[in-house]
């Protein structure tokens, strides 16, 4: 049955490939750390900011329904230090409408030096959906609930490669500290072998791993976790100049979990997964429709609907194989150069469990920086 169900996903992506797109586009969302001002005018303002309303319609074993409603906004200072060295230091604030509270309130800083094609950040760096990170192994909703990941990163960039990889460090601890730290890294790479006449083929590669330990805390009897993803694809996408249809492109991935832990905590300690993608864009929006296969699948902070593994901290339910048909219909208004108006409805079928589900969103990002230009 399972065999069936991959091959008719496939017949349906093959077959619709002259009218799709695909793998999630999120850059409507993106807030860059980047070089901003210049040595004659070195200091820069910059507004960060994100109101969300996602409300997932959810009465499943792996993930319960849940609304995410408020707003993350970070303003900082930028400074050009040198042609290659840019600094930022701000505060990253989050409130969650019907907490009267802030949720987070953190400072804000990043050290990015820039040369060629590549980028080296401390700090604060790009995270989340700017790693590009398939959606079973990074959950887009880490954008809406995390506070922003810091560590290190090493950006390569050119016409033809994307490369990304990162440490984020979780949490730390110190001596006599009463928990153990935790650290999180991953890896993004594409590279197009072909790219000519709006045609391109490109090959994927993604890993991500977590680390739970620490030798200087005071916590015993909770083991050491180690526990990586794997993912390798390809993809192909056409644009066009005009018409309605303005681009489409199709995708296909192999994902792997393994639990490399001391001690398992998991029912499962390894597990594989197909992911196939295509999406249509027009002039009118996107439509992307998704096929998932995972088989004892899991990933730290992955997409919640693809893990075979129950969300919910208090249960221990596991599904062996989860098999989804997702859709998405995604549409962007851009007002003006700075902000964006984003709506989303990604309804989906369960097959195993008949079972039909939905969730809808609507996204306001504002991102802006204005030089500090010195009086003549």
């Amino acid at each position: 049955m399972q065999f069936k169900f991959i091959i008719v996903s496939i017949l349906i992506l093959v077959i619709c490939a002259n009218h799709l797109i695909a793998q999630l586009d999120n850059t409507g969302f993106e807030q860059r750390i980047e070089k901003d001002s210049t040595l004659e005018d070195p200091f820069s303002f910059s507004i960060r900011a994100l109101s969300f309303n996602k409300n997932n319609e959810y009465f499943n074993k792996i993930v319960k329904g849940y609304t995410l409603f408020g707003t993350r906004f970070i303003p900082s200072i930028g400074y050009q230090l040198h042609e290659q060295v840019n600094i930022q230091a701000g505060i990253f604030l989050q409130k969650d409408f019907g907490n009267n509270n802030l949720t987070y309130s953190i400072p804000y800083f990043s050290i990015l030096y820039d040369w060629n094609n590549s980028q080296l950040i401390f700090g604060n760096y790009n995270g989340s959906i700017h790693h590009r990170m398939l959606e079973p192994l990074e959950d887009f909703e880490r954008l809406l609930v995390d506070a922003p990941e810091n560590g290190i990163q090493y950006l390569y960039n050119t016409e033809r490669i994307f490369f990304d990889a990162w440490i984020n460090w979780e949490k730390m601890i110190y001596q006599n500290s009463p928990f153990k730290e935790e650290v999180s890294g991953g890896l993004v790479s594409q590279y197009d072998i072909i790219k000519k006449n709006g045609n391109t083929t490109s090959l994927h590669y993604q890993f991500r791993g977590y680390h739970r330990a620490g030798q200087i805390d005071t916590v015993r009897g909770l083991p050491l976790v180690t526990r990586f993803n794997n993912a390798i694809g390809a993809s192909y996408q056409k644009k066009y100049n005009s018409g309605f249809i303005k681009g489409h492109k199709w995708e296909g991935y192999f994902l792997h979990f393994i639990d490399d832990s001391f001690e398992y905590r998991l029912p499962y300690t390894e597990g594989h997964a197909y992911y196939l993608n295509g999406t249509l864009e027009t002039k009118i929006g996107d439509f992307m429709l998704s096929y998932w296969h995972g088989d004892h699948f899991y990933s730290y902070k992955g997409g919640r609907l693809y893990q075979s593994y129950s969300t919910d901290p208090n249960s221990r339910f596991f599904e062996d194989e989860r098999q989804l048909l997702i859709l998405r219909v995604m549409n962007e208004f851009h007002i003006g150069e700075s902000s964006t108006l984003l709506l989303r409805f990604e309804p989906y079928w369960d097959f195993k469990n008949q079972l039909f589900e939905f969730s809808h969103a609507i996204y306001f990002n504002i991102f802006k920086t204005i030089p500090i230009k010195k009086n003549n």
